[in-house]
């Protein structure tokens, strides 16, 4: 099927910006608020670890046709809502770049950036996380065979979310009301990209409706967790740090 470059080439910009990302995260304290605990206990690098670690997973998911392998996850997307695979397919392709662009290259890091004021809403990306987690790792149990992203789903993304519940709810000075709800905030944006789709296939929006839901959405975790964060106390949100320095 013939498509645009970018179509291809947009997976590995994400990876080797993951490769730069991590190095800074682990030798450096530039993503760091409190440099009195371990970086894994600290709510905004932990924020900020969520980008890259979602751009290595984009790297599976949508590299290994590129490297000659048989896994698309643009066909399996098709094949779930009884659409036939490409280039059949009338979910358009630019759909894929611009809803994992909007959420990981845009959504995440503003996430990231907010949550040295805000750790609901900094968080959010974190329940998406461990709902995609789950999503691929059950769908892979249940079939018995692999599926596009089930590697770095459940070696890294089940993990690391357990986590960040750990560290900062469980044994964190964060509440557990906190947490779950910034992880439910990503968990229903889950929920809402597939809404989408099924908007999509019941002719509700076309081609160009599908695309500008993809965009939106990738600020979805931000605005339910900003939303959300209105009914609770404010100084329970806060990171740690900057409680102790008011």
């Amino acid at each position: 099927m013939q498509t645009h470059w970018f179509h291809t080439v947009w997976p590995f910009v994400g990876g080797g910006g993951a490769i730069v990302m991590v190095a800074i995260l682990l030798t450096t304290d530039t993503f760091r608020a409190n440099t009195k605990v371990s970086r894994w206990r600290d709510p905004v690098w932990l924020a900020w670890l969520a980008v890259p670690l979602y751009w290595v997973h984009q790297l599976e998911e949508y590299s290994l046709p590129v490297i000659g392998l048989s896994y698309s996850l643009p066909d399996m997307v098709c094949g779930k809502f009884d659409f036939p695979p490409y280039p059949d397919c009338p979910i358009p392709m630019a759909f894929y770049p611009v809803v994992n662009i909007s959420l990981m290259w845009f959504g995440a890091p503003l996430a990231a950036y907010i949550c040295r004021r805000n750790v609901l809403i900094g968080l959010s990306s974190w329940g998406l996380i461990m709902a995609n987690g789950f999503v691929h790792t059950a769908g892979g149990i249940a079939e018995g065979a692999y599926n596009t992203g089930l590697g770095t789903a459940a070696i890294l993304f089940i993990p690391l979310s357990l986590w960040v519940i750990y560290a900062l709810a469980i044994r964190g000075p964060y509440s557990g009301k906190v947490v779950g709800v910034s992880f439910a905030a990503g968990a229903v944006t889950h929920a809402v990209l597939f809404i989408g789709y099924g908007l999509f296939k019941a002719g509700v929006i076309g081609n160009a409706g599908l695309l500008v839901y993809a965009a939106v959405v990738g600020f979805t975790p931000i605005i339910l967790a900003a939303l959300a964060s209105r009914f609770m106390n404010p100084e329970s949100q806060r990171p740690v740090s900057t409680l102790q320095a008011a």
